[in-house]
Parts: structure tokens; C-alpha cells; sequence
């Protein structure tokens, strides 16, 4: 039986192998875009793809994707500013301004700038015709064998692995002491 504690480790290690998964990124601008994050750089010509780490795509999906926001929001209240004729411009622009929070926004420029896993790292297998057989390539090697075997902890281990992390310390204990009873 896999304990609480496996679990964790195990949903850990998954986690950190998908962060370094190749991830094609693409920059809409008309200018490039430097990413400086843990002592490296990574630049991305104004309107090219570039394949990174997954971390490093999440981080420039986040910053670019509030870049864009602001530049949509800067060129809106620009607009209205020549036509207001208020009192109180600074509410109003308060009012009228963007908000980098916004799902529906972030959603469409995300569509955008993210161009699709090119490759899992950690993932890569023999070619089915040296096996001599066909298999599943979206599930790693063991989770098959213990299918084979009829293991019951085969039965879509990954979604279970990311149950654990959202488990709250004191439910684990109280199932860990559960399970022992």
C-alpha cells in the first residue's frame, strides 16, 4: 500500500519533471523580449516562437500576458481621455482602465502566446517496432506494467498523485491513522 507520504513524494517528482517540459512560446510584439530568471536569459524575436522549460514559459506567459493588458488598457484610456470633458479624470480613468485580472482578457492573449508542449521531458521512450509491440506513449512505462499486472494503485495514478498535494496535512494524518486501524 502507498502511503500519504509516497504519495506526496511521488505527486512532487511529477511536478518537478513536467517543469522542465519544452514549451513553444510565441512573441506577438514588434520587439524582442528578454526573460531573465535564475541567472539566464532567454530572448524571443519580435514575432518568432522559441521553445523553453515549462517554468520559463509560465513566467513569460504571465508577465507578457500583463504587458499586452496594459498596452490595451494604456492605448483605451488614451482614447477616452481626448474625449472626456469631467471634472474628475482620475476616476474616470480608474473606471475605464483594464484590469490584468481579467479571465476573459488574459484568456485570448494567452491563446496566443502559447504554442503547445513540444516535447515532455523525462518521457521519452524506445520506438514501439523495437519493442515489438504498440503501446500507450502518454503513460510512462511503469503505471503500464503495473496495469499489466492488475495492481489496483495503476488505476489513473496521476490524478490521484494531484489529489494528494491539494489534501490538507490534517486530513492526511487523520486518513494515515484511519488506514493503520
Amino acid at each position: 500500500m502507498i502511503t500519504a507520504q509516497q504519495k506526496s513524494s511521488m505527486a512532487r517528482r511529477e511536478l518537478e519533471r513536467r517543469s522542465n517540459d519544452e514549451i513553444k512560446i510565441f512573441n506577438p510584439t514588434d520587439q524582442d523580449y528578454t526573460i531573465r530568471y535564475g541567472g539566464y536569459v532567454w530572448t524571443i524575436k519580435k514575432q518568432s516562437d522559441l521553445i523553453v522549460p515549462r517554468y520559463i514559459a509560465l513566467h513569460y506567459l504571465q508577465h507578457m500576458t500583463d504587458a499586452l493588458i496594459l498596452k490595451e488598457s494604456d492605448e483605451l484610456v488614451e482614447k477616452e481621455k481626448k474625449k472626456y470633458r469631467g471634472n474628475f479624470w482620475p476616476a474616470e480613468e480608474e473606471r475605464i482602465a483594464l484590469r490584468t485580472n481579467n479571465p476573459d482578457l488574459r484568456k485570448k492573449y494567452i491563446a496566443q502566446l502559447w504554442k503547445g508542449i513540444v516535447r515532455k521531458f523525462g518521457m521519452d521512450e524506445t520506438p514501439a517496432e523495437e519493442q515489438g509491440k504498440e503501446e500507450n506513449h502518454t503513460i510512462p512505462q511503469d503505471e503500464q506494467l503495473l496495469e499489466e499486472l492488475g495492481m489496483e494503485e495503476s488505476q489513473d495514478l496521476s490524478k490521484e498523485l494531484m489529489q494528494v498535494d491539494k489534501e490538507n496535512p490534517a486530513d492526511q494524518f487523520a486518513n494515515a491513522i484511519q488506514e493503520e486501524t
